[in-house]
């Protein structure tokens, strides 16, 4: 979520009187039951009736969720307390008529489910992402919006990008900037270091002791120094501050969410058991900061809450964010050179072999987000075969574009994310693939960009990774040499196929489908999936075998040509058996000094 012309509008919306200001009031007095009682204040509404409106999406996330699900005990009142006539208009949306201008509007809302996204409450906190909290007056989305949390624990704090008035009260200077500011109370570890004139802030609850929040601390200190490197500086944060938003405890669930001035940073996990792998989620986060938090997508404005945005850039957006989340972590000394490269293995099989490919580029996946962004639903997809995550795709198509950058040009996707900074991120100027496109010709030259787009964007072709890898000192070569491609499919007791089956797969040629019953492969009984592995490993590539099962009560038979399992891995060679220049080359990619 981003606002065009953010310090205006706070000058515009804080010189207003305070009839033009929305108050929200919060009741906790039942948060041990996971309830939240909400009172809105609306006043100087100048229309006859009000709309009131519970969001469907929140900032970060792109499905529907539909918040208005978990309220109830809705009512209105005049300024007297006099009740006055509700009417539900939608499933998310109430009217109450309007008297002397003044509108109270009050509600329950039920969270119990901390994250990114969701809102929970109980005795030990509150978590409050304001989408899913907080109802909004339609037609006042420039006013001023008020938070008032009175009555906490002595030992609770509050943490949020809102601005904080006085010992209660905290603000926004309209709708837009209040539902991009996540709010969590509790017993919250502060930790604050400034980075030039700015503050960084980690307000963390978690179960840990000092000692590990302090060695986080550092890691997160080394993420943040190393971003701002990439990007040759800090955002500027509004009101000066940047803070970290996290839970890691037993009553929280595990996501993370990217905000204008903030992040939340949930998880199950701990300091103690699982720090290196939390701090990917941070990594990732943070680089939102640039990397759509201002290096905004057009059609990702205006942000809607009340329907989904459809945007073909999130293979840019979040996907050239994942593949700098965990370099960055590399290059912070975070993780090991070998550990990273390891780590690649898993997103390139899955993007590579792909059979969405086929029919679905980076933009046509994008297109999808809707349905799969933490998006639900009753009936089955076949998303195994017809979509590839815009985050591993955007992911494996920077690896590749970094790679092709450093060997032709001489040139760096560090360099490239700096110029779209400059030239669309620092002066918030939403872009649109063709401004990607022409920046990536300044970089290198318009013949280069175009063939790029059209093959990697526009259509789904991908470079010749062993070719790059090569020229960085990673061997690649085949996972399982001399092995079939069945897709690594499992099966329960009863031998039926549990896994989805994949296109291109031999269980796919022969016509076997989920829920199936293997009987035979090659004639060989198969009883669990260890015996299906042990044939699939006797199996000779190129031939054509035979597979009997039983398909919705009917016995059949089916035949396949076996196929080379394309999968890949990965080797690090050491530096001895290398030449100086790919040394060179690889140090500079991974910041090994």
């Amino acid at each position: 979520m981003r606002l065009f012309g953010l310090l205006a509008l706070v000058m515009a919306s804080f010189s207003v009187s305070f009839s033009q200001e929305i108050t929200y009031t919060l009741d906790i007095s039942n948060i041990h039951h996971h309830e939240l009682g909400v009172t809105i204040q609306f006043t100087d509404v100048k229309s006859e009736k009000l709309e009131v409106r519970m969001p469907n999406f929140s900032p970060g996330r792109y499905a529907l969720h539909n918040f208005a699900k978990n309220i109830y005990e809705e009512s209105a009142r005049d300024a007297s307390g006099k009740e006055l006539p509700l009417k539900r208009l939608t499933p998310y949306a109430w009217e109450a008529p309007v008297v002397d201008g003044k509108v109270t509007f009050q509600y329950t809302i039920y969270g119990n489910h901390a994250d990114g996204t969701y809102m929970g409450v109980d005795a030990r906190k509150l978590h409050m992402n304001m989408p899913a909290t907080f109802a909004r007056g339609i037609g006042l989305e420039d006013r001023k919006v008020n938070l008032v949390i009175p009555d906490l624990p002595a030992d609770w704090s509050v943490a949020s990008q809102l601005v904080k008035e006085n010992k209660t009260t905290y603000s926004a200077p309209n709708y837009y900037y209040f539902y991009d500011s996540p709010t969590i109370v509790g017993n919250i570890d502060w930790i604050e270091w400034k980075v030039g004139e700015q503050t960084i802030q980690i307000a963390m609850m978690h179960e840990g002791t000092t000692e590990e929040l302090d060695n986080y601390t550092e890691w997160v200190k080394k993420v943040v120094e190393e971003q701002r490197s990439i990007y040759g500086e800090l955002p500027t944060f509004d009101y000066g501050r940047y803070t970290f938003l996290i839970g890691y405890n037993p009553w929280v669930d595990g996501d993370g969410m990217e905000h204008r001035n903030s992040t939340v940073c949930t998880s199950t996990g701990s300091l103690a058991k699982n720090a290196s792998g939390l701090i990917g989620t941070v990594s990732h986060e943070f680089f939102h900061s640039w990397n759509i938090e201002r290096i905004r997508p057009k059609s990702l404005e205006p942000f809607d809450f009340d329907h989904a945005n459809l945007s073909e850039a999130l293979w840019f957006g979040e996907g050239f964010t994942s593949y700098f989340d965990d370099l960055s972590l590399t290059r912070a000394g975070i993780y090991e050179p070998e550990q990273y490269v390891k780590s690649l293995i898993g997103g390139l099989n899955y993007v590579l072999n792909s059979p969405s490919r086929e029919f679905r580029s980076p933009v046509k996946d994008s297109y999808n987000a809707t349905f799969v962004d933490a998006g639900t639903a009753n009936d089955e997809t076949n998303y195994y075969n017809n979509f590839v995550s815009y985050y591993s795709y955007g992911s494996v198509i920077g690896l590749g574009l970094d790679l092709t950058l450093r060997t032709e040009f001489n040139k760096t996707l560090d360099e490239y994310m700096r110029m779209v900074w400059q030239q669309y991120g620092k002066p918030e100027i939403p872009y649109t693939l063709s401004d990607l496109q022409k920046v990536l010709a300044q970089l290198t030259n318009k013949e280069f960009a175009t063939k790029f787009f059209n093959e990697q964007i526009y259509d789904s072709k991908l470079p010749d990774f062993e070719a790059l890898f090569d020229e960085f000192g990673i061997k690649v070569s085949l996972q399982n040499p001399n092995s079939a491609y069945f897709g690594n499919p499992k099966l329960d007791d009863n031998q039926r196929v549990q896994s989805v089956v994949m296109r291109g797969t031999a269980l796919y040629e022969a016509g076997v489908e989920k829920g199936d019953q293997l009987l035979t492969v090659n004639e060989k009984s198969i009883e669990s999936t260890s015996d299906l592995n042990k044939v699939i490993n006797s199996l000779e590539i190129g031939k054509t075998y035979t597979i009997t099962y039983e398909q919705m009560g009917l016995n059949k038979t089916g035949e396949f040509i076996t196929k080379q399992d394309p999968r890949i891995t990965l080797s690090y060679i050491s530096d001895d058996k290398l030449n100086k220049k790919i040394v060179k080359r690889r140090n500079d990619w991974l910041e090994i000094d």
